[in-house]
């Protein structure tokens, strides 16, 4: 416990302050299915990411995952100035991420109600957002010259354990990710007159950047259909800086996502009885 407490300090900081960052990359949500049967499928929809998960055997799952995120919709544009400086959302993100993963899943109870099970895949995807800056811009200004972009491919491995009900669910995953950013760009009015500030965007690929990305799941319905909330945090783990500035101003360090989970298996046919 003392372990998590003092990886989850870093995000404890960057609650602290009050400067906003370019978010180029937001952690896609964790899917930690808690499968227990051969032939069980599960899926989660929310509004920016859709996942599924399926036993082909009685203890091995794959499951695909897909991410969206543009938020243009949830911001008011007559009202920009009002947004834009929010501490976890960039409202100018947009891209997303698709992955898949092999895992093992095993219910370590006899009623098999009580679940552990890990996963490891492989993610790729890619991100743009707006140079702040880009809203003192004279009115009818292209973005163009004011848009970050960046690719980036994923390897993970989940490790997650939790309790399984016809009515409630909850887990608790830790996802360990490797991120390698690349392709970086940006348009000529970004981050501009801090030469420093452009070389730090481009420097970003030069490393992995390694993630801790623990997630808290409840579900709560009857049977096949449930409502879902994950609270995610997603801490880079190294303190690394370039041209003076942190890895993580890139990066969304907390997010909290809500919406439908279905489950489909004998075992769910079998409670209604």
């Amino acid at each position: 416990m003392k372990k998590i407490i003092r990886i989850l300090l870093p995000v404890l900081a960057v609650l602290s302050m009050t400067s906003c960052s370019r978010d180029i990359y937001v952690p896609n949500q964790v899917n930690a299915p808690l499968l227990k049967e051969k032939n069980e499928f599960k899926a989660n929809l929310s509004l920016s990411n859709w996942q599924a998960a399926y036993a082909i055997t009685d203890n091995i799952g794959v499951m695909v995952n897909g991410q969206y995120v543009n938020r243009a919709i949830f911001f008011d544009d007559d009202n920009d100035s009002d947004n834009d400086d929010d501490l976890f959302v960039d409202k100018n993100t947009r891209g997303g991420i698709i992955e898949g993963a092999v895992g093992f899943f095993k219910p370590v109870d006899t009623k098999k109600r009580a679940v552990f099970d890990v996963w490891a895949g492989y993610g790729n995807g890619a991100f743009k957002t707006l140079d702040g800056n880009f809203n003192s811009a004279p009115a009818g200004t292209s973005t163009a010259g004011y848009t970050l972009r960046t690719k980036f491919n994923k390897f993970f491995v989940q490790p997650a354990f939790g309790l399984s009900h016809k009515v409630v669910e909850a887990s608790f995953a830790t996802r360990f990710s490797l991120v390698k950013f690349y392709g970086q760009s940006m348009g000529a009015n970004v981050f501009e007159n801090d030469e420093n500030r452009r070389l730090n965007f481009m420097s970003l690929g030069d490393n992995v950047v390694p993630f801790f990305e623990p997630a808290f799941t409840v579900k709560v319905g009857y049977r096949y259909v449930k409502w879902f909330g994950q609270l995610m945090f997603s801490v880079p783990m190294n303190d690394e800086t370039y041209s003076g500035y942190e890895v993580n101003e890139y990066f969304q360090p907390v997010s909290f996502t809500m919406g439908v989970a279905l489950n489909f298996g004998q075992w769910v046919k079998d409670a209604g009885k």
